[in-house]
C-alpha cells in the first residue's frame, strides 16, 4: 500500500449496516480495516459475545496502541477479534497479549516501525492451551490447523493494524517484512520433561500465561553430522543463533529457541535441563570480535551497547550475542518425531523484549 493511502476510518465512522457479506468485504478494503486478507464482519452480536468472553467491561481501556495511538478498549479488541474469527473463549488470552504488548519494556512503537523484519510472537502456555485446542505439534508456527492458534495471531495483527496504524511505507519502514505479520502465535506442549515456559518466567505451573516476544521467522536446526553428545548438538543450535548479519550478533538482546520433545528427552536424560541449556547456549554462541566487526576505516570502532568488560580493541575477545543466559527463551513444541530445533532471532538491544502476562 502506498504512503499516500488514506488512514483507516474509526469503527464509529463506518456505516451501521451493510447489505450483505460482499458489501462488507468491499467496505473493509475501502476503509482500510485489513492488511490484505479478507476479514469477517464485526456484527453487534459477535462483538457483544466476545466482550462477554473477556469478562471485562466494553469501555475498559488497556492503553494506547502506538504508533498511531488508538485506544485499545475491550470493545475495540473484541471488534478486531470478531474480524479475525476468534471465539469468546479466546478473549482472555488476547486481552493478556495486548496488555503485554503495551508494557513499555516491550517498546511496541519501535517494533511496529523498525526496518528490521521482526514481529510479536504470541507464546501461550499452561492449561488454556488444551482448553482452546491450540496447535502444539506439527506445523505449529503456521497455525497447525487450529482455529485458536490462527485467529489469536490474526486478531493481534488487526489490533496493531487498526488501532496502532501499522501500515507499510508510513509509518512502517520494515525493509522486507515478516510472514508472521498475518498471524504469529504458538503454544507450548504440556507433555515434556522441563518446567513449563511460563513457570520458568515466574508464574505458577497451574496458571495459564501468554508471552509476547518480537522475533524473526524460525530458522531450522537439524542435527546433521553429530553424535549423542549434548555439547555437539547444542553447538549446532548455537551456530544457527549467531550469523554475522544478525541483529543479535551485533546488538545483543534476546532470542527464542524451540526444541521438539524428542530432543528435550535426549538432553534431559543426559542432565541438561532448561537452565543448563540456556547457560551452554550462551557460552557456545559467543563469537570472536574480529569475525563480526570490520577494522576498515569506515567501519564502527566501538559499539556503545556492548558490556564494558569486552575489550573492543582485541579481535580475539569473545562477544555474547544476547544479554545473558536468561535472554535465551526456550520452549518445547513441535512434532514428536526426529530430534529437531528452531531458532527465532530477536530484534536486538532496542526492544521487542519478552513480556509475560497471566491469562485471567
Amino acid at each position: 500500500m502506498s504512503e499516500n493511502a488514506p488512514a483507516p476510518r474509526a469503527f464509529e465512522a463506518l456505516p451501521r449496516e451493510v447489505r450483505d457479506l460482499d458489501a462488507w468485504i468491499e467496505l473493509s478494503y475501502s476503509a482500510r480495516l485489513t492488511d490484505g486478507l479478507p476479514v469477517l464482519p464485526p456484527t453487534r452480536e459477535a462483538v457483544a459475545r466476545l466482550v462477554a468472553g473477556s469478562g471485562r467491561s466494553a469501555s475498559e481501556t488497556l492503553g494506547k496502541v502506538l504508533p498511531r495511538g488508538g485506544l485499545a478498549t475491550i470493545e475495540v479488541v473484541a471488534a478486531n477479534a470478531a474480524m479475525a474469527g476468534c471465539t469468546p473463549e479466546c478473549m482472555p488470552v488476547l486481552v493478556a497479549a495486548v496488555e503485554a504488548l503495551l508494557d513499555p519494556h516491550f517498546n511496541l512503537n519501535g517494533v511496529q516501525t523498525t526496518t528490521h523484519g521482526c514481529w510479536p510472537l504470541l507464546i501461550v502456555s499452561g492449561p488454556v492451551v488444551e482448553v482452546l485446542g491450540m496447535a502444539t505439534e506439527e506445523s505449529l508456527f503456521s497455525g497447525g490447523g487450529s482455529r485458536a492458534s490462527a485467529t489469536l495471531g490474526r486478531a493481534l495483527r488487526l489490533v496493531l493494524w487498526n488501532a496502532g496504524g501499522a501500515h507499510p511505507g508510513q509509518p512502517v519502514k520494515e525493509v522486507f517484512g515478516h510472514p508472521g505479520r498475518y498471524a504469529y502465535c504458538i503454544a507450548e506442549r504440556p507433555d515434556h520433561a522441563w518446567t513449563p515456559f511460563h513457570q520458568a518466567r515466574g508464574h505458577r505451573a497451574e496458571e495459564s500465561a501468554v508471552t509476547v516476544f518480537a522475533c524473526e521467522s524460525p530458522h531450522s536446526v537439524a542435527f546433521w553430522g553429530v553424535g549423542a553428545d549434548p555439547e555437539e548438538r547444542l553447538l549446532s543450535v548455537a551456530d544457527t543463533m549467531r550469523p554475522r548479519g544478525s541483529n543479535n550478533t551485533h546488538t545483543l538482546g534476546e532470542l527464542l529457541v524451540a526444541f521438539n520433545p524428542a530432543e528435550v528427552r535426549h538432553l534431559h536424560a543426559r542432565g541438561y535441563g532448561r537452565e543448563r541449556v540456556q547457560q551452554r547456549l550462551f557460552e557456545l554462541s559467543k563469537r570472536r570480535l574480529g569475525e563480526i566487526r570490520s577494522r576498515s576505516d569506515d567501519a564502527p570502532k566501538t559499539y556503545e551497547w556492548w558490556p564494558e568488560e569486552i575489550d573492543q580493541s582485541d579481535d580475539d575477545a569473545l562477544v555474547p550475542i544476547v544479554n545473558g543466559p536468561e535472554s535465551i527463551h526456550l520452549i518445547v513444541a513441535g512434532a514428536d518425531s526426529i530430534p529437531w530445533a528452531a531458532v527465532c532471532p530477536g530484534w536486538g538491544h532496542t526492544g521487542g523484549y519478552a513480556v509475560t502476562r497471566t491469562v485471567g
